[in-house]
């Protein structure tokens, strides 16, 4: 019996201990003002400051089952201004932000709002992860910070209503799929004066997170040295990245301009015939291609598919230099000239 209480003794401990360690966004602060309790949030639940679990649970979103613009005011924010949300345990501002051990990622999403209040689309604007130089969560920073996190929002996205997600991933169950916790809450903005050139990469939620990603199924007892933020990348004001993943210059506008110069079908140079009267023709495309790569390689580099583009390297070396390949006229030209000296000889051997 005596060790049956023991265990009930323990039970309860942990309930007190999880249930001061929740958290929830208390209040914004927005032109250096701060505001009341709630103000321009999406309305709390009962259990307001208890996590959501599970990534495609639909609290995930907002932790509100109200979903409606009409019952929550609208703030009013300058596009690429900082803006602060406030994290605390309780109703009152005195409050930690959260438990000191549950260490995990703050991440805060923008979406453009429908005229439903509904999210189109989220896009990441702001992450905060461990830092492992300084051993340090972004738990650690938003304690000693009495709760206040800043949030810039970017300059170049269209005026409109939106949602603001900001979000704390608690990690310390995490060694277990479903085990993260998740305490989010959305706040709603009037954003002006931006550019509305922004074009980021839009994900949902739920759906941009997996009960296996790295950042969500991770263990905090296992000797860990780094951390995986889930989620896209954070769009920065005037980001092209955050667009489209495969930026230009990633190698393959190269391959598509080397397979498509003229120099490696030969057919145009052949039917001229002026590659033998100076080779005007063989330079002239291999001199584009070789504008449009702006390597400085020699004008073989692009005729020739096999060198990858280690060839800058290895022309520097004094191997490089003496193969053919540093010829000032291309080797592909002269057996085409031997086939045809070749041809002239039997003719005449004919006459």
């Amino acid at each position: 019996m005596a060790g049956f209480h023991i265990k009930q003794i323990v039970l309860l401990l942990l309930l007190v201990c999880c249930a001061h360690a929740h958290t929830h966004i208390r209040n914004l602060i927005i032109d250096g003002k701060t505001l009341e309790r709630g103000k321009c949030i999406r309305p709390y639940e009962s259990n307001f400051n208890f996590p959501v679990k599970g990534v495609d649970n639909e609290q995930i979103v907002c932790r509100t089952t109200s979903m409606s613009a009409s019952s929550t005011d609208m703030c009013d924010v300058k596009a690429g201004s900082t803006m602060t949300i406030e994290f605390h345990e309780e109703e009152d501002s005195g409050s930690r932000a959260i438990e000191g051990k549950h260490y995990g990622p703050c991440i805060a999403y923008l979406s453009k709002m429908t005229s439903d209040g509904q999210p189109s689309g989220w896009f990441k604007i702001f992450e905060q992860g461990y830092d492992s130089s300084s051993k340090k969560w972004c738990i650690d920073t938003l304690n000693a910070n009495d709760g206040k996190l800043d949030i810039e929002i970017p300059g170049d996205i269209e005026d409109g209503d939106y949602l603001l997600r900001g979000e704390i991933i608690a990690l310390h169950l995490a060694e277990k799929k479903g085990g993260a916790e998740f305490y989010n809450n959305c706040v709603q903005l009037t954003i002006s004066g931006g550019s509305g050139t922004a074009t980021p990469e839009l994900v949902q939620i739920p759906g941009v997170y997996a009960e296996d990603d790295p950042g969500i199924y991770f263990n905090l007892y296992d000797g860990y040295k780094s951390y995986s933020i889930p989620g896209p990348k954070v769009y920065k004001a005037g980001s092209v990245a955050a667009v489209n993943p495969k930026a230009p210059g990633n190698g393959e506008t190269e391959s598509s301009s080397s397979a498509g110069g003229e120099d490696d079908n030969g057919g145009e140079d052949d039917n001229g015939g002026e590659d033998d009267n100076g080779g005007e023709d063989n330079n002239e495309p291999t001199t584009s291609s070789s504008s449009r790569k702006g390597n400085g390689s020699p004008p073989d580099d692009d005729a020739n598919p096999s060198p990858t583009d280690d060839d800058d390297s290895k022309s520097s070396s004094p191997a490089a230099s003496t193969k053919p390949t540093s010829s000032p006229k291309p080797p592909c030209t002269r057996p085409r000239r031997r086939r045809r000296n070749v041809d002239a000889r039997r003719r005449i051997a004919e006459l």
